[in-house]
């Protein structure tokens, strides 16, 4: 086959390829392959060589990625499994032929395993039914490839599969050659190399080919299969007809056998592997069987035995068994059956697009049954065999079973049975489907169907089993009529079991259903769609975009869809299917708040989606589904505030006293939404107000005092805060007190109180709290206990406003008992200070006394078993700050008149946190940067009292950090490694009380992982940009920064106290890493023993091992810096030798050779060599006189070639 025309270039569609794009190179490949395994001399080999193991590795790999989407590899299939099958046909012919010339080396069994692994990898990914279309199927590859088959089966081990089910499926199409097989039984093939069978037997090839393929039907896996496909095209021959009964009968005794112990209950833990094994082989080759044969004529003796064994219990266990049973009943009652011809009723729809508009237009006659009356039927006499009504109530049975493959499979075998019986006996089908529906169902008032005694398995199955009836034209308009409406129910079918739902395979069910009623060939029932196409169309639209599962809402819009492209019966169908479509109804949120509103801006399906909402929805288990179905409503109701008011809210407050905690929820916070979505209507009504404003009362006080108050009294919290922002002030100081308890109820009870908190603000601004409430809720956040109470009521003081608060707040920040109730309290302080500044109560002295609390809170660092705690009050802090920043253009300003020192401290301590290793933190330390250097107005007069020298920081600033990298469009600070990048440069900046938080800050993220090497890079790089040289830090005069500077700042790090610093051990990191990266040469050489001298002294009398082995590191690294430093740091590695820990006596030996003898860091001469030895030889981690030779000897070698200085 030639090679299509296909370019190298991709012709994707998202990221499914549009083609076998790696075609070239996976030809070439399999070209290597093909003369490689071709070699004959190499068959003897028990191996393929390693350069093609590798190459067919590398193309089984490539053909797995197209698992998902095989028909790309349609055009090369020709040409890939021709060159194959032409090296296994030579290999099969060679064994064929050395079995008259008995080599003596016989050709290896295993050769060819990678070869045969690939076809067996072509069958997986396409399917042996178009792979078997191009292998050879001449009359003389049969005996061949059966006698390489047979030498396979002489050990049926784990290996070798691939090879034999590739034999199996290449001798399956062989059994179909038009000739008989005893013309081609040359008798060549011996019996005695099949395991346990008499060798004295002989039996023609047929038999023997029956005999084989039997031995792989209790093989599991793939061989199974292919023994099965093999076994049934091999009976179906009309040569082989006489032995079908003798085969079935065979089948039908082995099923028997290998069920009686669970039949006679010898097994009570069910049937062994085994046993299975041998009913599944069995049953599967009787499906295939069933399916080649074309007549049921020959099976009337065995009908009854497959009957009863169709019926076994024994199955129970195990699904593939019990789909199997499915699968042979349906196809032995096909076989039973006459193919009847096509009905008129039954008709397809015509290929030309014309004619079937012209169809439809044409007039419906007034009697839609005419269609499908009696006279159209086309065997209405014929006689139909007892048996089929057994075989079809085994498979009414089957759509109850508990797998969905079995339902699966029972579906469909009815759908098919039903097409081959007369009208009226599959009508009696369709109802017996449509009683499955209706077993254990209750239809209460106004028709609603009560499914909560019913099973999702059954359901499952019927709703299956219509879809497949209907696919197949067999459902009548009265049957539409009948089954329509449960099928609508089945949209919504869900049933809560303990904390979970079962249901949603049922709706996806219905869903099908939907899509294939859109299918229906039957012409007649296109009045029963029409009159019901609204009811179909808004019950569609609803699961669309208000399901809680996204592939039934997909499942849905498919559904509409497919009725809009085929009935367009559907009001407004392409543009509704234009805004739920597919990608629109995948993503939850959008489904439920954006898609909805779009939808229902036209009226046929306004009012359905807002019952589904109210009935449905909002009442969920779901917690996350039922708040956005009130997001959902409260977009929703104002396009029918009438409606919603009159229809629906008088049942939804009927529900805020539920016994059921998730209808009780659901209810009240829809009350409330709808209160504030269409206030202006309901407060116009008496009615609605007193429905309204009497929820909180109606809801039993057992209700908010046991289980589940919490969820109650924040659905209360809701209710409340949607009446205060829609100013629903009615009731008077009554109501306010009972508002206000309820929500110290809430504040005290729940533990997640974001929501709470944000309608407590809102009932603040309508209502107001009395000075009795105002201590009340201060005195919740002075009990002394760290609860979740005291943290609730911290960040509840955020809704209000006075210098109590502030102090309080202020003090939290730092001094709060937990970290939880710090951070609330920075978020509160932030909200404060936003709400005192719009209402005008902000003053100079209260901000600059948040700005000091909020400031403090940056320093926290807190740290318990759950991790850096301390991050969570340091990143409130800085969004409280942003807030305060950024409400006010000239707070900067204040701030700098005020207290000059505070602003520089905090400027400190945000480069500080600009590099945060969390990147979260980072990310708000950048926005608060940018406000504070860009937004913010700072007044330059002359006259102006703030420092000029400051001011010329800010501008400094300003310029390293924000116009340095103002390209950047796509720039994140949340992005490590640019974030590092830029931030680096403010190093320049001249106020060392700005210069050392931001030093400090990258030493401590420079020695983590995996961000330490961003930051240690990023200071090397800018290293290279500063000047060579600068000022000793010995004279007492400010240095110039340079990378003297660098230097400098290590030493006084490593200067701080060891027993509290956490500066210590980042500094000796980074440190370390700077120098060997040679970020650091450029250092003037007296910049060096100061850093040296400070190691020095962190190593003093240390015993900390971690601490102790970073300084023995520095060391073997200052002593490359120059001669000085290498003597200084050789002798503190031979003190460091005699260490009483023993492991770091080990460390300093390791970092003395490599300053030693790998980089001769001092000229040792000759001793080189021994001081070698005796470093690579000794066992230092032992305390043994021996070592303490060596030491002795190694310091007295190492001593005489330091300077005298260091002797």
């Amino acid at each position: 086959m030639s090679e299509p025309a296909h370019d190298n270039s991709t012709d994707d569609v998202g990221s499914v390829p549009a083609f076998f794009r790696e075609h070239s190179e996976f030809l070439d490949s399999l070209t290597q392959v093909a003369d490689s395994a071709g070699n004959v001399e190499s068959w003897t080999q028990d191996s393929a060589p390693a350069s093609e193991q590798e190459l067919l590795r590398g193309l089984c790999k490539t053909l797995d990625r197209y698992q998902e989407q095989p028909t790309c590899l349609d055009p090369y299939l020709e040409r890939i499994i021709g060159q194959l099958m032409a090296v296994v046909r030579e290999y099969v012919y060679a064994y064929h032929d050395s079995m008259d010339r008995q080599l003596p080396i016989p050709i290896s069994t295993t050769r060819l395993d990678g070869v045969f692994e690939l076809l067996y990898t072509l069958c997986k990914v396409r399917g042996y039914k178009i792979i078997l279309q191009f292998f050879p199927h001449a009359v003389a590859d049969v005996e061949p490839v059966f006698a390489t088959l047979w030498r396979y089966s002489a050990d049926l081990g784990t290996t070798g599969w691939p090879a034999r089910y590739v034999l199996l499926i290449w001798l399956s199409l062989l059994a179909m050659v038009p000739f008989d097989i005893e013309s081609i039984d040359s008798g060549i093939v011996e019996q005695p190399m099949i395991k346990d069978v008499d060798s004295n037997t002989t039996q023609p090839l047929i038999d023997r080919w029956i005999t084989q393929g039997k031995l792989y039907l209790t093989r599991s896996g793939c061989e199974m299969e292919g023994a099965a496909v093999m076994l049934a095209r091999l009976l179906s021959r009309k040569d082989a007809a006489a032995r079908q009964p003798q085969f079935i009968e065979w089948a039908a005794r082995e099923i028997s056998d290998a069920a009686r112990p669970a039949i006679t209950g010898g097994s009570s833990g069910g049937l062994q592997i085994e046993s299975v094994l041998r009913i599944n082989g069995a049953l599967r080759v009787l499906c295939h069987l069933f399916s080649a044969m074309d007549s049921a004529e020959s099976l009337a003796p065995q009908i009854p035995r497959l009957l009863d064994i169709f019926q076994l219990d024994a199955f129970g266990q195990n699904a593939v068994t019990r789909k199997l049973v499915a699968k042979a009943v349906q196809r032995l009652a096909l076989l039973m059956l006459p193919a009847a011809p096509v009905a008129a009723s039954r008709v397809h729809a015509r290929p030309s697009v014309r004619a079937n508009l012209d169809n439809y237009a044409a007039p419906v006659s007034a009697s839609v049954e005419g269609p499908t009356s009696a006279g159209e039927d086309p065997a209405p006499d014929t006689e139909i065999p007892e048996d089929v009504e057994c075989f079809v109530g085994i498979l009414l049975q089957k759509l109850h079973d508990k797998d969905t493959i079995v339902r699966w499979s029972a579906a469909k075998g009815i759908g098919r049975v039903s097409e081959r019986l007369p009208l009226a006996l599959a009508r009696e089908i369709v109802s017996a489907v449509g009683g499955i529906l209706r077993e254990e169902t209750l239809v209460v008032d106004k028709g609603t169907i009560d499914v909560s005694m019913t099973t999702e398995h059954s359901w499952h199955g019927a709703l299956l089993c219509l879809a497949e009836l209907s696919r197949r034209g067999m459902l009548h308009p009265r049957a539409l009529r009948e089954v329509v409406p449960w099928v609508v129910r089945g949209l919504t079918y869900e049933i809560q079991r303990g904390d979970y739902s079962v249901g949603a395979n049922v709706r996806d069910a219905a869903c099908y259903v939907m899509w294939s009623l859109a299918r229906i060939p039957n012409p007649s029932s296109r009045q029963v769609f029409a009159e019901m196409s609204t009811e179909m169309a808004t019950a569609l639209i609803s699961v669309a975009v208000f399901d809680r599962e996204s592939n039934v809402r997909r499942a849905a819009s498919a559904a509409f869809q497919e009725h809009v492209g085929r009935q367009s019966a559907f009001p407004h169908g392409i543009a509704v299917l234009q805004l739920a479509d597919f990608f629109s109804v995948g993503i939850m949120r959008n489904a439920y708040v954006v898609t909805s509103r779009k939808v229902a801006e036209f009226e046929e399906y306004r009012h359905p989606l807002l019952h589904h909402l109210c009935s449905v929805t909002i009442y969920h288990w779901d917690l996350r589904t039922r708040e956005l179905a009130v997001k959902a409503l409260r977009e929703l109701a104002p396009l029918s505030p009438a409606y919603v008011r009159a229809s629906l809210l008088p049942g939804i407050v009927a529900n805020v006293s539920s016994p059921f905690l998730a209808v009780r929820h659901g209810a009240i916070t829809a009350t409330g939404a709808i209160a504030e979505a269409i206030s202006g209507e309901l407060l116009a009504n008496t009615d609605a107000v007193k429905l309204v404003t009497a929820v909180a009362d109606r809801v039993p006080a057992r209700y908010i005092e046991d289980f589940g108050a919490s969820l109650t009294l924040a659905a209360l919290a809701s209710y409340m805060g949607n009446l205060s922002r829609a100013k629903w002030c009615a009731g008077g100081d009554d109501t306010q007190r009972r508002f206000f308890g309820l929500f110290e109820m809430a504040l005290t009870t729940c533990k997640d109180v974001d929501g709470i908190v944000h309608d407590f603000t809102a009932f603040v601004d309508a209502y107001g709290l009395t000075s009795e409430q105002h201590s009340c809720v201060e005195e919740h956040t002075r009990v002394a206990r760290s609860g979740t109470s005291c943290q609730s009521f911290v960040l509840a003081m955020g809704a209000l406003s006075g210098q109590r608060e502030l102090d309080l707040l202020s003090s939290a920040v730092s001094n709060g008992a937990t970290v939880e109730i710090r951070r609330n309290a920075a978020a509160a302080l932030g909200q404060l200070c936003a709400r005192s500044r719009a209402s005008g109560n902000l003053s100079a002295t209260w901000e600059q006394s948040a700005v000091a609390a909020l400031s403090r809170g940056l320093e926290d660092r807190s740290v318990d078993n759950r991790g850096d705690v301390g991050s969570w009050v340091r990143k409130q802090s800085l969004q409280s700050l942003a807030g305060v920043f950024g409400s006010d253009c000239s707070v900067l300003q204040r701030l700098l008149s005020r207290d000059a020192d505070l602003a520089v401290r905090l400027l400190g301590q945000v480069l500080h946190s600009m590099t945060e290793k969390i990147d979260k933190l980072r990310a708000a330390a950048g926005r608060l940067l940018e406000l504070l250097l860009c937004e913010q107005r700072v007044d330059r007069d002359s006259d102006s009292d703030i420092d000029q020298a400051l001011d010329s920081t800010l501008e400094q600033l300003r310029q390293l950090i924000l116009i340095h990298s103002s390209h950047s469009s796509d720039f994140s600070w949340a992005d490590p490694e640019a974030a590092f990048a830029r931030i680096v440069p403010a190093l320049s900046v001249s106020d060392k009380r700005l210069r050392r938080p931001l030093f400090e800050g990258l030493v401590l993220t420079g020695s983590t992982e995996p961000l330490g090497k961003f930051a240690v890079s990023a200071v090397a790089a800018y290293a290279e940009t500063l000047p060579e040289t600068g000022a000793t830090v010995e004279d007492g005069a400010q240095p110039e920064w340079g990378v003297d500077g660098i230097v400098a700042e290590l030493t006084r790090l490593l200067l701080t106290d060891r027993r509290t610093s956490k500066l210590i051990n980042p500094a000796l990191s980074v440190a370390d890493q700077l120098v060997e990266q040679g970020a650091l040469l450029a250092a003037a050489p007296v910049s060096w023993i100061p850093l040296y001298r400070a190691t020095q002294r962190v190593a003093f009398k240390l015993r900390a091992p971690h601490r102790l082995e970073l300084c023995l590191k520095l060391y073997s690294s200052l002593a490359l810096m120059s001669e000085e430093l290498a003597g200084l740091a050789v002798g503190s590695l031979l003190a460091h030798m005699a260490h009483p820990v023993l492991r770091i006596r080990q460390t300093a030996a390791d970092h003395l050779f490599a300053v030693v003898c790998i980089h001769g860091a001092i000229d040792a001469d000759s001793d080189s060599d021994d001081i070698g030895r005796i470093l690579a030889e000794t066992e230092w981690v032992q305390d043994s006189a021996s070592v303490k030779d060596a030491r002795a000897r190694l310091t007295a070698l190492v001593r005489r070639h330091l300077p005298q200085s260091q002797d």
